[in-house]
């Protein structure tokens, strides 16, 4: 008797010997009695005997191909249909199978994880010929898991092209798991699956008016909860688009940089930059007009940006704006964040008082906490035009030992003070996340710009509104939400009086945001996978086997 070193449950074997590139191993069948598998009574008499010869597991690289000895026999029920039937081998090979059970499972392992081409040439590597075709084949064949009604579900969608065709995934937010995928974002189908799985008692999503619908429709009973990612960066896109429309009026309070009074010329733009430059500038302006000239139509938001070839985001950006929003200027060279930047206007105060020698400035700072090095102190000097570049520069002439400050303002006396930023504005995005960090967090630049924008009284009151909601997402102090959307309402203020009209129709799903720990995240990550198992298909697959694959992947891995 053979030994081999994985198991043939009810087999003997026989022989083991190689034959051309495979690995030929005959067993004979030990069973004395088999069930037949229409009637379910089992027989003893033999008929006959047959060979079956399925692909089996490669062992060290070689392909593996089993002869087995089975046996046919007789049913001993007059009454049913089979006279015979030959006997079953689950443990083995399934009935009418050209593969054992064990390779079907890898193959099926092979498919759902890295897809049809992929398994296909891994396969080749390990000895085993399987084509693209066939695995993907074995997919399909495969029944979907069945997955219990979840008690909280999270709800979100993802695109199969991105602006054009998106689905929904669904999963399970208790045991971070899909449990099904959608073929549409449409509340239609939310509610027709909803309804045919009753039970769900909390549904996270984000702010979707379809969602929110679909919910409603399919699942009254249910609490619904807002992500509240979501509904920060709504809120920050708000922000951003009343930006845009004071743009112009936050201009007032930047001058030109007095600080540094030798700052370097920046490069000459040639006659074909500057023309480009001019002409993109006038295609933005023409866009800025159709689309007022469109929206002074009354056509929907939705409506002007598909006839225009652009965002919802730009179109909402134009209509906001009171003038046409000039793109805000490249900040200059040097003027970026570094490791000297917390000492900079320790610096240019020491400068100004005739303090020109690098190795003192930078003993200076390195007792103040400076860990960077000398020549970082040696270029900022030289690039604010207080030190000679190369050897044989002069050094800019001073005035009673002190540098000569030009462009100073000095306010009048009768007029109430302004703070004046000595830095280009940040574009409107930029500010807008200056608004909706953590004070605590930022740095002194970021202050001083913070500082000199708050001056306009309407960046001030959308400061105050949005530390304030800050407060009570941070503290989930959901009984106050009333009030500050009161607060929101009468603020004068378009875009947040609209944002407050939003949440007043989904109230009840953005107060539970406020109260409840559930959020969209554990959905957030799993459509990270989801997108990661959709580009692995490069488009060619089908729905249904890109919703096999993402609800049986984690399946696989467990």
């Amino acid at each position: 008797m053979m030994t081999l070193p994985f198991s043939l449950p009810d087999f003997h074997v026989t022989e083991s010997r190689i034959v051309d590139d495979r690995v030929l191993i005959i067993a004979i069948s030990q069973r004395t009695m088999a069930a037949c598998p229409a009637c379910q009574q089992e027989s003893s008499r033999i008929h006959s005997w047959y060979i079956r010869s399925p692909h089996d597991l490669p062992v060290c690289g070689e392909r593996v191909q089993l002869q087995l000895h089975v046996r046919r026999f007789r049913c001993l029920n007059p009454a049913c249909q089979k006279a015979t039937f030959a006997e079953r081998l689950p443990k083995v090979v399934a009935f009418a199978s050209r593969k054992t059970v064990r390779l079907r499972t890898l193959a099926d392992v092979f498919a759902l994880l890295v897809g049809g081409e992929l398994g296909s040439h891994l396969f080749s590597h390990l000895g085993i010929q399987m084509s693209p075709d066939t695995l993907l084949r074995q997919i399909h064949r495969t029944n979907s898991p069945m997955v219990p009604t979840p008690k909280i579900l999270g709800v979100d969608d993802f695109a199969f092209r991105k602006g054009n065709r998106y689905g929904t995934l669904l999963i399970d937010w208790e045991r971070h798991q899909p449990i099904d995928l959608l073929p549409d974002r449409t509340a239609s189908t939310l509610a027709t699956w909803l309804r045919a799985h009753p039970g769900v008692q909390w549904i996270s999503r984000d702010r979707s008016g379809e969602y929110a619908r679909g919910a409603t429709e399919g699942a009254p009973l249910a609490r619904q909860v807002v992500d509240r990612w979501h509904l920060q960066k709504n809120w920050r896109e708000m922000l951003e688009r009343a930006f845009h429309r004071v743009y112009s009026q936050l201009q007032r309070h930047v001058v030109p940089d007095t600080a540094a009074p030798y700052p370097r010329l920046p490069r000459e733009r040639s006659s074909n930059e500057r023309q480009s430059q001019q002409d993109a500038r006038a295609r933005r302006k023409t866009r800025y007009d159709e689309v007022n000239a469109l929206f002074q139509q009354q056509l929907p938001i939705a409506r002007i940006a598909s006839q225009l070839h652009l965002t919802r985001t730009t179109v909402y950006k134009y209509v906001a704006a009171e003038t046409f929003p000039e793109r805000a200027p490249r900040a200059p060279s040097g003027s970026g964040r570094s490791i000297l930047s917390p000492y900079k206007s320790y610096l240019r105060r020491r400068t100004e008082q005739g303090c020109l020698n690098g190795q003192h400035l930078y003993r200076e700072i390195c007792d103040q906490g400076y860990v960077g090095s000398y020549k970082t102190v040696l270029r900022w000097l030289q690039s604010q035009g207080l030190l000679p570049r190369r050897q044989g520069e002069q050094q800019p002439e001073t005035l009673n030992g002190t540098m000569e400050h030009q462009g100073t303002t000095i306010p009048d006396e009768n007029q109430t003070p302004h703070i004046l930023l000595s830095e280009p504005l940040r574009s409107a995005r930029s500010l807008s996340w200056l608004l909706m960090n953590d004070p605590a967090e930022l740095d002194a630049a970021d202050h001083q710009m913070l500082t000199c924008i708050r001056q306009e009284p309407a960046v001030e009151t959308m400061y105050r509104l949005t530390q304030h909601v800050r407060q009570l997402l941070k503290e989930r102090q959901a009984d106050q939400l009333e009030a500050w959307l009161g607060i929101c309402a009468d603020c004068g203020i378009p875009e947040i009086e609209a944002f407050a009209l939003g949440i007043r129709r989904d109230f009840s799903a953005v107060q539970a945001a406020f109260q409840f720990p559930y959020s969209n995240g554990p959905t957030e990550g799993l459509v990270n996978r989801l997108k990661l198992i959709k580009r692995s298909m490069y488009g060619r697959g089908s729905f249904e086997l890109l919703r096999q694959r993402v609800l049986r992947y984690a399946t696989c891995y467990g």
